[in-house]
């Protein structure tokens, strides 16, 4: 039987981050959240519950970058594309930068708000599929079907109008640098599990 190349491997064992953030935990969804990446065939191989501290969040998110800020700025601009009213006569500014620099302290503040499940995910493409799984980030334009989808319909036009962060009830991370990143942040030292799935014989075997 040929070997299989190292590539594969990177792919089959492929690890990501989720965070099930305070909105999804008070909303007594972590266990279906849980239930609907582990039915497809992802592990979770590390997990535990804590409050974030505003130091931890600031580490978590590049809240240094401008185009990242820039970029939430964006996020927040789109919220208004259907709606009647503009974010001027909203929020009073339309600049992205400033815009976004108040999501991120509206991020801070939400996410050091409570308790958050912090998950390590193993799979095959478990960032894509995590991703997936969770649906759009903004809630409203998430598929029904997706964990933001089923359990949110805010949008950043509300969010920000009220001074507050989207609840969107979990994070997954966007790619394999962050996924990386974030996963030595927040269990940094921390023994990642090695185990089998009883269907892994049939999920990727050639032989079942």
């Amino acid at each position: 039987m040929a070997k299989q190349h190292p590539a594969v491997d990177m792919i089959k064992y492929e690890r990501t981050f989720a965070m099930i953030k305070p909105d999804g935990v008070m909303r007594g969804a972590v266990g279906d959240v849980i239930h609907r990446f582990e039915k497809v065939g992802l592990k979770i191989v590390a997990i535990k519950m804590l409050t974030p501290t505003t130091e931890m969040i600031r580490k978590h998110y590049p809240m240094s970058d401008e185009a990242w800020v820039e970029r939430l700025g964006e996020k927040c601009l789109s919220g208004f594309d259907s709606l009647e009213c503009s974010v001027l006569d909203v929020l009073g500014t339309d600049d992205k930068k400033k815009l976004g620099q108040n999501v991120t302290e509206s991020l801070v503040e939400y996410l050091t708000s409570g308790p958050v499940v912090a998950m390590v995910i193993e799979g095959i493409q478990a960032i894509d599929m995590v991703r997936k799984l969770c649906g759009h980030t903004l809630p409203f334009k998430a598929d029904v079907g997706t964990i933001r989808g089923d359990y949110s319909v805010d949008s950043p036009a509300i969010a920000n109008a009220e001074n507050r962060s989207i609840h969107n009830i979990i994070h997954a991370s966007e790619n394999a640098s962050e996924a990386q990143n974030e996963i030595k942040l927040w269990f940094a030292g921390e023994k990642i599990s090695k185990y089998k799935l009883t269907g892994e014989m049939v999920m990727y075997s050639r032989y079942y």
